[in-house]
């Protein structure tokens, strides 16, 4: 075989061939945001689960923010209470499709900064 034909075999995978094959995934990033962020988009097979752990910081008067998953294809979302500081938050019986997680945060000059690891299965 030459080379360029041996090349052609390798592809890379969607997020959704990925979540299949692998049976779901995560990821890990470094949040700030004053008002609103969005996540990476990700795969969850229908009757799946998504687990957002966070590890954040912000100004004392601003102890909590949203966090709000959404169906990038039909835009439906659900949001959840996310308490600054250390969280875990959970959204099972997922539908199905490619997500990403929308971070709201109602404090206007107010940042919220950590980390944050999201968890999704199928």
């Amino acid at each position: 075989m030459k080379d360029f034909q041996q090349e052609q075999l390798f592809t890379e995978l969607t997020a959704a061939e990925a979540a299949v094959v692998e049976g779901g995934g995560s990821f890990e990033s470094t949040i700030k945001f004053d008002t609103f962020l969005t996540t990476r988009e990700f795969y969850v097979q229908p009757g799946g689960t998504i687990k957002l752990t966070s590890n954040t910081k912000s100004a004392t008067d601003n102890p909590s923010f949203g966090a709000i998953i959404r169906n990038v294809k039909t835009n439906n979302s659900n949001g959840k209470i996310v308490s600054v500081g250390k969280d875990t938050t959970t959204w099972t019986d997922i539908r199905g499709g490619n997500y990403v997680i929308d971070f709201r945060d109602d404090k206007d000059g107010v940042f919220v900064t950590g980390d944050i690891r999201v968890d999704y299965t199928s």
